[in-house]
């Protein structure tokens, strides 16, 4: 906070699952900016932050939900229709907007597909580096840690979902 003053406090929450991270956050998590739901479907997703924050006695229209997870236009329109006027919002297009060439080839082929250009930490001081996500599709590293991690922050509301890229 002293570094930023408020104006890049986004939580990243679903490292260990949104669920566990909205259940184990301090408090003084709801004075900042807002959100990036990234893993959860968005509007589920964003419904389980305004709902925290509301008990946490915020006002979700004074918040920022970013959305960015795979974004398609008709996700993204369905998303704003449904959060407009209960919270602010931006949307992280990303892959589908910076490489959005599926289906313009003349003949099929998987040559022009999306590729991720998401960089993942796998260690960190000689130890194994574990993401979980809200969607075990995304989960990132070893198997064995990733079980050890699950019993520690549980698997509620983790959702499989199509991952494209």
């Amino acid at each position: 906070d002293s570094y930023y003053g408020g104006n890049l406090l986004i939580v990243l929450p679903d490292t260990f699952g949104t669920a566990a991270f909205l259940r184990d956050a301090p408090d003084w998590i709801a004075d900042w900016t807002g959100f990036r739901p990234d893993s959860a479907p968005p509007i589920e997703g964003g419904e389980k932050i305004l709902s925290w924050w509301r008990g946490k006695g915020k006002d979700p229209k004074q918040k920022l939900l970013i959305f960015s997870d795979g974004l398609e236009v008709e996700t993204i329109e369905e998303t704003y229709r449904h959060f407009h006027g209960k919270v602010r919002m931006s949307f992280g297009w990303g892959t589908n907007l910076t490489n959005d060439f599926e289906g313009c080839a003349p003949t099929e082929t998987n040559r022009l597909d999306a590729i991720s250009l998401v960089c993942k930490v796998t260690e960190a001081n000689g130890r194994p580096a574990v993401k979980l996500s809200d969607n075990p599709a995304k989960a990132t590293g070893d198997e064995k840690e990733i079980e050890r991690y699950l019993r520690i922050f549980g698997e509620k509301d983790r959702l499989e979902q199509l991952v494209k890229v």
